[in-house]
C-alpha cells in the first residue's frame, strides 16, 4: 500500500512538472523583445548605458518585452584610469550591480537571436510581424536605439521611474554643474564647452534664486588630473584615436574659472556612481555634451540645462546657448514651482 502511495505521488509530481514546463513555452508569444548587445561596442560607462536604458525605453515605446543584458566590459574608466594607464577589470560589475532593469520575460527555449546594428521604428515592425508570421520568438539585439530616441526623446521619461537614486527633499536647492573633460584634451577637443559657459549658466539660475530668497548650493562635478601626464595613441582607452603624444595637465581644467560661483562645492575626482547619482538627483543639472551628463539627466526630475549636441533634449528642459542665456520666463516659473511645492512639502 505504501508502495502504491510514493508510486501515486510520484506520478502526480511528474504531472506537475509536465505541465509547469507546458506553461512556460506558451506563455512568450511569437514576437520580439529587445536585449543590449553588449560585445560590439564597449566604450565608456556612460554611453553604454546610454544604450541599455534607451533600448528598454525603445521598448516600452513599441510595447515589447525587454531582456536585461549586463555590461560586459567598460572600454574607457575615465580619467583616473587614463593616467595610471591601466582600467579595473570588474568596473562593469560595479555598474551592473547599481544599473540592473528586471526581464519582462524568461525567453523560450527556441528563442533565434537577431543583430541589429541601429534600428528604425520601422525596422523593428517588420521584424515582429516576420516573427509573428513565422510562428517564432526573435530576440533583438541591438546595438544603438538611437534611430528611434533621438527622433522622440519624450520616450525616454519612462526612465525616471526606474531610477536606481532616490532623492530626499530639502530647502536648499542643489544645482549640479557637470563639466566633461578627462580624455577630451586629447581627443575630440571639439565636444568641450567652455569654462565660462558653466559658469554663466549657473549664474542666471543663482540670480533667480535670490530673488525668489531661495537658498542653494553649487556643485561641481569633474575630473581633475593629479599631475602632467602624457597621453599615447597606446594608451587606456584611447584605442589609436590620436596620431600623437598628447600632454594634460592639471593646470588645462582652470578650476579656479569656477570660483566665483556662490556656495560652490567642489566634487572633484569622486567616484563615477556617486557623481551620476549626484547628478541625477540634483535640483536642477547643468550637462555637458555628453552621454555621462545626459544619462544621469535622463532620471532627473528637476531642471536640466541643455546645450545642443546630438541627443535630442526632452521638451521640459532648458536650452541654453555659449553664453549661458536661458529662457527667463521658463526658468522663473519652474523654479517659483520648485518654491512652493518645497514650502508644502515635509522635509528630511
Amino acid at each position: 500500500m505504501r508502495k502504491f502511495v510514493y508510486l501515486a505521488l510520484a506520478l502526480v509530481f511528474v504531472q506537475l512538472i509536465a505541465c509547469r514546463k507546458t506553461d512556460n513555452s506558451t506563455t512568450v508569444k511569437p514576437g520580439i523583445a529587445l536585449t543590449y548587445a553588449n560585445d560590439v561596442m564597449m566604450d565608456g560607462a556612460g554611453a553604454q548605458l546610454q544604450r541599455v536604458y534607451g533600448i528598454y525605453a525603445l521598448s516600452r515605446y513599441l510595447h515589447v518585452p525587454y531582456v536585461h543584458t549586463p555590461l560586459k566590459e567598460i572600454g574607457y574608466q575615465g580619467l583616473a584610469a587614463l593616467e595610471k594607464n591601466a582600467g579595473s577589470p570588474d568596473a562593469q560589475d560595479q555598474y551592473n550591480r547599481v544599473f540592473t532593469i528586471p526581464s519582462d520575460i524568461e525567453l523560450p527555449e527556441n528563442t533565434i537571436t537577431r543583430f541589429m546594428k541601429e534600428p528604425s521604428e520601422a525596422d523593428l515592425e517588420r521584424l515582429k510581424h516576420e516573427a509573428e508570421q513565422k510562428h517564432e520568438f526573435y530576440l533583438v539585439r541591438i546595438m544603438l536605439p538611437y534611430a528611434v530616441t533621438d527622433k522622440n526623446p519624450e520616450i525616454y521619461e519612462c526612465l525616471k521611474q526606474i531610477s536606481p537614486f532616490q532623492s530626499a527633499r530639502s530647502s536648499t536647492f542643489r544645482i549640479a554643474i557637470h563639466v566633461r573633460r578627462g580624455e577630451q584634451f586629447a581627443i575630440d577637443s571639439d565636444r568641450m564647452l567652455p569654462n565660462s559657459y558653466y559658469v554663466a549658466s549657473t549664474m542666471k539660475i543663482v540670480e533667480v534664486l535670490k530673488q525668489l530668497g531661495i537658498p542653494f548650493v553649487c556643485e561641481l562635478y569633474t575630473e581633475v588630473p593629479t599631475k602632467a601626464f602624457v597621453v599615447t595613441p597606446q594608451s587606456h582607452g584611447i584605442n589609436g584615436r590620436i596620431s600623437k603624444p598628447v600632454l594634460i595637465d592639471p593646470k588645462m581644467n582652470r578650476i579656479e574659472d569656477f570660483d566665483v560661483i556662490p556656495n560652490l562645492k567642489k566634487c572633484i575626482n569622486l567616484d563615477p556612481i556617486e557623481t551620476l547619482k549626484g547628478m541625477a538627483t540634483a535640483d536642477a543639472l547643468i550637462i555637458s555634451r555628453s552621454s555621462f551628463s545626459y544619462f544621469a539627466a535622463l532620471f532627473n526630475k528637476g531642471m536640466v540645462i541643455y546645450y545642443p549636441f546630438w541627443h535630442q533634449p526632452l521638451k521640459e528642459w532648458l536650452i541654453s546657448d555659449i553664453s549661458g542665456n536661458l529662457p527667463s520666463e521658463q526658468l522663473l516659473q519652474q523654479l517659483k514651482a520648485w518654491k512652493a511645492q518645497t514650502d508644502q512639502a515635509p522635509h528630511q
